[in-house]
């Protein structure tokens, strides 16, 4: 596949925020300057891109998917149990009543559960997903206040009631708003994900900005340079090219140290052009 002819890109710079430092490879004849993304970024935006492509199954889920809990009491035995599990719900000698568990938040906004309270005043929730549509809110609701008839009615043996959770519209709207935030930060993401190469060889400069799906790259013949340009800056030195008479482009940014100040004068050996100095 034949690279697209790249319109404009920056100068390669020392290191950066999301780039890591400069590469400097050195050949006979030939001077490459690599660089990349950092590690981290790297990492970070494929753990994001595992997380966007997670977020359409819950979308499929919060769609068509229903999700029951069941609660159930045996006097006999005097356990309780989450469907079918005992394992960490208190004992029923241990629990004083059942009441909804009000909370709120800026993603969910005003959300329900259930919580047991027991005799030493703790609270243990039992719900698997917390309510927010009015009638699943309504169906926990029925479900504290049948445990509470259960406890207070010695005389029932079993209690096994049920309650389940659907998500409300305003769930399903926000997990598809989510869901096209993840992927367009995902997009940015990969676009910044590059690796930008500048091989400085006798005879022309080739210029190429790799990212996912896509190779960019540009070559300028040495007859369209003219010389090469180290500019002062505020921060460091620039490099650049001076290609076709008065218009430059602009290549590596450097720093102050004086290893970095030989550089701009091995490319224009490499080339064969004159260096020249300008101030901004």
């Amino acid at each position: 596949m034949k690279p697209r002819v790249l319109t404009s890109f920056g100068p390669i710079s020392r290191q950066g925020a999301i780039t890591a430092p400069v590469k400097i490879h050195k050949e006979t004849g030939k001077i490459v300057l690599t660089q990349k993304t950092r590690i981290w970024f790297r990492a970070a935006v494929c753990l994001w891109a595992i997380v966007v492509l997670m977020t359409p199954f819950m979308i499929y889920s919060e769609l068509f998917n229903s999700q029951t809990t069941r609660f159930t009491c045996d006097r006999g035995t005097g356990e309780c149990a989450v469907d079918g599990r005992s394992r960490e719900v208190p004992r029923l000698a241990d629990i004083r009543r059942a009441e909804m568990d009000h909370d709120f938040n800026r993603r969910d906004g005003r959300n329900w559960g259930i919580n047991l309270i027991t005799q030493d005043g703790k609270k243990h929730s039992i719900e698997q997903q917390r309510a927010i549509k009015d009638s699943v809110v309504s169906d926990y609701r029925a479900a504290a206040s049948a445990i509470n008839a259960f406890l207070a009615h010695p005389a029932q043996q079993k209690l096994d009631v049920s309650f389940t959770y659907r998500a409300g519209l305003s769930e399903q709207l926000q997990s598809i708003f989510y869901f096209f935030f993840g992927a367009g930060t995902l997009f940015v993401g990969w676009l910044l994900w590059t690796k930008r190469l500048y091989t400085f060889e006798p005879g022309k400069v080739i210029i190429e900005v790799r990212r996912w799906f896509q190779h960019d790259a540009q070559e300028i013949t040495a007859d369209r340079i003219t010389a090469i340009v180290e500019r002062k800056t505020s921060t460091g030195r620039m490099v650049e090219l001076k290609i076709d008479g008065p218009s430059s482009m602009a290549i590596l940014e450097t720093g102050q140290t004086a290893t970095d100040r030989p550089l701009a004068r091995e490319l224009a050996e490499v080339l064969g052009k004159p260096l020249e100095s300008a101030s901004t």
